[in-house]
């Protein structure tokens, strides 16, 4: 019987079935994982993009002297950024005015999510006067695909799990 162990170890050994099995199950999961974390990378990214641009798009009409009252500005923000589901109800928006371009409040974004809360959070929304400086924030609350990859660990969250993303600009209204 001793005799015989050398041999069958040996020709265990030698055998290759299930090498390339052994392989893939060891590198598919990181493969997968660095695939799922660019693509979501990715959509992170291009709704952060359409989000700024509907902020600045939004905020000329601010500063031209053709500020819309909150509701209106919300839905011209959600029609240019129309990537986020249910943006009327995860969306808030912030005007306040600021004595200088330093002056710029450092206090976290007020956000809201649909799926918990029932009152819209209290916001200061004042679009100023022709010449002052006026900061503009929008917090808006998104789904992420993979939230154990990628930037979905690094963002904050709500109570209920969503993600937060925020968009800011200070500008000046002209003289109207």
């Amino acid at each position: 019987m001793i005799s015989k162990l050398p041999f069958s170890l040996k020709r265990w050994n030698r055998r290759q079935d299930g090498a390339t099995a052994v392989e893939f199950a060891i590198i598919a999961p990181v493969f997968f994982a660095l695939i799922f974390s660019m693509v979501e990378t990715g959509w992170i990214m291009t709704k952060a993009s359409m989000l700024d641009h509907a902020v600045g798009k939004s905020a000329r009409l601010i500063y031209t002297g053709q500020a819309p009252d909150q509701g209106t500005l919300e839905q011209l923000i959600c029609d240019e950024a129309y990537v986020f589901s249910n943006c009327r109800e995860n969306i808030v928006v912030e005007l306040v005015t600021v004595d200088d371009f330093t002056s710029i409040p450092d206090t976290a974004a007020t956000c809201t999510d649909a799926s918990t809360a029932t009152i819209a959070p209290v916001t200061t929304y004042t679009s100023g006067a022709g010449g002052e400086i006026v900061f503009m924030r929008v917090c808006i609350t998104t789904d992420v695909m993979v939230p154990g990859l990628g930037l979905g660990m690094q963002m904050a969250q709500t109570d209920s799990g969503r993600f937060q993303m925020v968009s800011s600009m200070a500008f000046m209204n002209e003289p109207f």
